[in-house]
């Protein structure tokens, strides 16, 4: 699932709204996965959610209409892993620069 969440945020892939949406989903379905996992200890479990830190945000950037309701979405799990991965994506300057009222709005429902 890494690298297919890191193949799929690259931004020339997502240039296509469609494409953009699709990355989405796929994150989606990932962080369904990271939910539902029982043993979250294993080496390919942290390498998952380290790379969900960093590819989430680029495919928001992308769509960030449809990728900050997502994140909204994320934090009403209050599951410790997925909201690292929520604040991880955060601190990207491709979402702090573009999105600074979006990415506020998102910290304020984490506190």
């Amino acid at each position: 699932m890494r690298a297919i969440a890191a193949t799929v945020a690259e931004p020339a892939v997502l240039k296509d709204k469609e494409t953009a949406i699709s990355a989405l989903q796929l994150h989606r379905n990932m962080i369904d996965q990271v939910l539902e996992a029982k043993e979250r200890k294993s080496e390919g479990f942290r390498t998952l959610g380290k790379a969900l830190g960093y590819t989430l945000s680029v495919v928001v950037r992308a769509v960030p209409e449809e990728g900050f309701e997502f994140m909204a979405e994320l934090v009403g799990s209050q599951d410790s892993d997925v909201l690292w991965i929520v604040k991880e994506n955060l601190k990207k300057n491709r979402l702090v620069k573009n999105f600074p009222d979006e990415v506020e709005s998102i910290k304020i429902l984490l506190e």
